[in-house]
């Protein structure tokens, strides 16, 4: 069976998918860097001065994508809840834009979590950036090795991750 077509763009990143995983500090002044990978997609994508940050929707951790894909993301949960307005549609619209932030991308390529986004994504001195395809999402790295339906080789590659920053 052959392997499935994908666009790609100058430096041989999907021109779709945010891919990878990365472990940056948090500084004191809540500062973190975003992966080059991630900034650079964003720029393909048309905004590479901004992220849209939310909470998961059920996850502990923070969802991140370019402002552009807010319209996708309204048109799938609209399709998801068809005809149903519930509590429950509600809350997962409230959670995914009112609770989102669109944040400023600095020159040296940071962005500053805010108080809000660092309690909802139970983030600390260390943010763990995964690839999720057309969005990414941002951990609290001992949270996501702790999760108990987590894929062992996942969990020891992030696990490396953090012993290599001499955070475990």
């Amino acid at each position: 069976m052959a392997a499935p077509r994908r666009q790609m763009w100058a430096g041989g990143l999907s021109e779709h998918s945010f891919l990878g995983m990365t472990l940056n500090a948090v500084d004191a002044k809540n500062r973190v860097s975003i992966p080059a990978s991630i900034r650079e997609l964003l720029g393909h994508r048309g905004d590479a001065r901004s992220v849209v940050l939310a909470p998961a929707e059920r996850a502990d951790c923070l969802v991140g994508y370019d402002p552009g894909y807010t319209a996708k993301k309204e048109a799938e949960l609209d399709a998801r809840f068809v005809g149903a307005f519930t509590d429950e549609r509600d809350d997962i619209f409230r959670m995914t834009f009112g609770g989102a932030e669109q944040v400023a991308i600095d020159d040296n390529g940071r962005i500053i979590l805010s108080a809000a986004l660092q309690d909802v994504g139970a983030i600390d001195r260390l943010a763990l950036f995964v690839g999720a395809g057309r969005y990414f999402e941002v951990w609290n790295p001992h949270n996501y090795v702790a999760r108990p339906t987590l894929n062992p080789r996942l969990a020891r590659m992030v696990q490396r991750l953090i012993d290599a920053r001499g955070a475990g």
